[in-house]
């Protein structure tokens, strides 16, 4: 509606039904007031933006959320900058504060922040500060080595066991309760180192271009990331916005049985 009346004022619309004399019950705004609608409108323009990206329907979007929130809070910070009303001011500093708390609450969701990580255009540069971004991989270690463990487990299921009493001390079973215990916690600090190197030598790589498809990155690092590549399967397929399912059933309604 803003971009409405700006469109009517810069082509003289409202201006020249002003001049013409024409009667009407619509207050004409001041010069003042449209320079307010102006910096509004420079202030919303990214929020735009982002809901144009995150409602789409083709590409990976989960991802998206925290780097476009924080390039938003960019782009309000520069707008900051610029001479303005001071009812523009007023707005931009409200929309900053609530900006900064959604953000606060979005980066503590697991599903987001692991599917910023593992989105190889973004990683940790996508994070706000580095105690999130700390969170986020101590989390993504932890799901990595879930899949790590659970691998072992079907393998182990799948391939009998050879028999451990030789491991015994002196072939005596007394023994054995602690000596599985030893063998678990080997395994299990096995378990989490695997998992630690993989995803540090996953972060380590540099980031790969924002037009880039990462769903193919993925696909041809497979072998090289087999565990990370399994989470980036149920990660990144999580939609940002539930703009593409509510055009599903808008696109039903339209066929006629």
């Amino acid at each position: 509606m803003e971009q409405h009346l700006l469109d009517a004022a810069t082509s003289g619309g409202v201006e020249g039904a002003s001049r013409s004399g024409l009667h009407t019950d619509i207050p004409f705004f001041t010069a003042s007031e449209f320079d307010i609608v102006v910096v509004c409108l420079s202030l919303l323009s990214p929020f735009y933006d982002a809901t144009t990206e995150l409602s789409a329907e083709e590409h990976v979007s989960a991802s998206k959320v925290t780097p476009l929130l924080k390039m938003i809070e960019k782009a309000l910070q520069e707008e900051e900058t610029k001479w303005a009303p001071a009812v523009a001011v007023e707005i931009g500093e409200q929309l900053i504060r609530q900006l900064r708390e959604k953000l606060h609450m979005l980066q503590s969701m697991s599903i987001l922040s692991l599917a910023t990580l593992l989105d190889p255009r973004f990683k940790l540069i996508a994070f706000f500060s580095n105690t999130k971004a700390a969170e986020a991989v101590k989390c993504l270690t932890s799901e990595c080595a879930t899949v790590i463990r659970r691998n072992l487990e079907e393998n182990t299921h799948e391939t009998p066991q050879a028999s451990t009493s030789q491991e015994f001390t002196g072939g005596s079973r007394l023994w054995q309760r602690l000596d599985t215990s030893v063998m678990e916690a080997k395994r299990t600090q096995n378990v989490s180192a695997d998992a630690t190197v993989e995803v540090q030598h996953y972060l380590s790589e540099a980031n790969i271009s924002r037009l880039e498809n990462p769903l193919e990155y993925w696909a041809n690092h497979r072998s090289l990331y087999p565990n990370l590549y399994k989470l980036a399967l149920i990660y990144l397929c999580t939609q940002a916005s539930s703009v593409p399912c509510e055009r599903v059933f808008s696109k039903i309604n339209e066929i006629k049985l």
